[in-house]
C-alpha cells in the first residue's frame, strides 16, 4: 500500500530553478517519504509558474484535481509570492502601504479558501491526512517593506494551522540570512540547495505525522 501526495501551486511547486539538478522540493520530498516509509509514494502535481493565489484557488474547480485531493495522504500547497512581487512593484510605483496590507489578507483569504475546499472535499472520509502550507521566505531582504509585508502575512498564515489537518512550514526560517546560497541565478527562485531545504523542513515536520 503506497502513499499518494498531491502538490499545488506555483513555479516553487513547479521547481522552477532547479529543474535539471534533481527537481524541486516536491520530488524530493517524496523521494525522501520512499526511503523513510519502504513504500511507494504517488506524486500528483497541479501547478504552474506565474499563478496568483487566486488562479490556484481556481485549480480546485477542476475534476482532476477534486479526485487527485479525495485520494491524498498529503497535500502541499505553495503560493503568494508572485502576490508578493505585484504589490511590491506597485508599491514601488508610489502606492500606499495599504496596497501590501491588502495583497497580504487578500492572499490569505485565498489560502483560507484553499483549506475550506480540501475538507469539503475530504468530508465523510476516515483516511487520516495533512495539508502543508508553506509560508514566503524573503527573496528581497534589501527592501525594508518587502520585509515587514512578509512578516505580516506569514503571520496570518499561521492562523491557518488552527484548522484540522492543516499545518505551516515555516521557510521563511529556513530561508532567513542563506539566501546567497538558496537562491538561484535569478535571485527570486530556489536553487538545488534551496529546494533541498525546502524538502528537509517539509520532511522533518511531517515525519511526526507518519
Amino acid at each position: 500500500m503506497g502513499r499518494s501526495y498531491v502538490a499545488i501551486g506555483d513555479s516553487l511547486t513547479v521547481g522552477v530553478g532547479a529543474r535539471l539538478f534533481g527537481g524541486g522540493f516536491t520530488e524530493r520530498y517524496a523521494a525522501k517519504l520512499e526511503k523513510k516509509l519502504h513504500i511507494p509514494v504517488k506524486l500528483s502535481v497541479f501547478a504552474k509558474s506565474g499563478l496568483t493565489t487566486e488562479e490556484i484557488l481556481q485549480l480546485f474547480q477542476r475534476s482532476d484535481v477534486r479526485r487527485a485531493i479525495a485520494h491524498a495522504d498529503i497535500i502541499t500547497i505553495t503560493g503568494c509570492g508572485n502576490d508578493l512581487v505585484q504589490a511590491v512593484l506597485q508599491y514601488e510605483k508610489g502606492e500606499d502601504e495599504k496596497t501590501l496590507l491588502q495583497a497580504s489578507m487578500h492572499c490569505q483569504a485565498n489560502f483560507s479558501k484553499m483549506v475550506q475546499e480540501i475538507a469539503l472535499i475530504k468530508r465523510g472520509q476516515h483516511q487520516p491526512y495533512c495539508v502543508y502550507l508553506l509560508n514566503l521566505y524573503n527573496p528581497f531582504p534589501e527592501i525594508p517593506i518587502a520585509e515587514r509585508w512578509l512578516q505580516q502575512y506569514n503571520h496570518h498564515l499561521r492562523q491557518l494551522a488552527a484548522n484540522p489537518h492543516v499545518e505551516v512550514v515555516d521557510i521563511y526560517r529556513v530561508f532567513e540570512g542563506h539566501q546567497s546560497a538558496y537562491l538561484s541565478i535569478d535571485q527570486f527562485h530556489p536553487n538545488q540547495k534551496g529546494y533541498e531545504a525546502m524538502a528537509k523542513a517539509l520532511f522533518q515536520q511531517s515525519a511526526k505525522q507518519l
